[in-house]
């Protein structure tokens, strides 16, 4: 199946936020942190669970994680409530159309390639014209030549 291309952001540290409570404006406080010290955000995801919480996913280069890492130590009290996990070393691994709203299956098929590598998958978003997965960075190159084994490049 033909796509538009391969898209790759390596260099990227992934931050998982769990179990604040899913209320008017917490998302927005805690990203507004991210935006008071001009780091961007490479990879963003936000859901809502039955328990009345909320899971955020973040990736940001890992050159600001010392910055971050030292702010929640020294203001403990701003992140109380929120379970905070670290995971480096990870890249942005995305494929994009043109046409995959009428594509139907491009998800699918895009992380079971990838699954079937042996690459464990972080975090997924999408839109009408990509799919993103957060993946290691080691695992790059063997999700890249799994991808491939199936989609076209232009």
């Amino acid at each position: 199946m033909k796509i538009g291309g391969l898209m790759l952001n390596n260099g990227l540290t992934l931050y998982r936020i769990t179990q604040a409570e899913d209320k008017p404006g917490v998302a927005g406080s805690i990203l507004k942190f991210y935006a008071q010290r001009n780091i961007n955000l490479e990879y963003l995801t936000e859901s809502s669970t039955d328990g009345g919480f909320f899971v955020i996913q973040l990736c940001i280069e890992s050159r600001y994680v010392d910055e971050v890492e030292t702010y929640m130590k020294e203001n403990p009290g701003n992140i109380s409530g929120l379970n905070i996990k670290r995971i480096d070393d990870v890249s942005t691994f995305a494929i994009y159309g043109p046409h995959f709203r009428e594509k139907p299956g491009i998800a699918a098929r895009f992380c079971s390639y990838i699954g079937n590598a042996g690459v464990n998958i972080y975090g997924i978003s999408s839109s009408v014209s990509s799919v993103c997965c957060i993946i290691k960075s080691a695992d790059v190159e063997k999700a890249r030549e799994a991808v491939l084994s199936y989609f076209e490049l232009p």
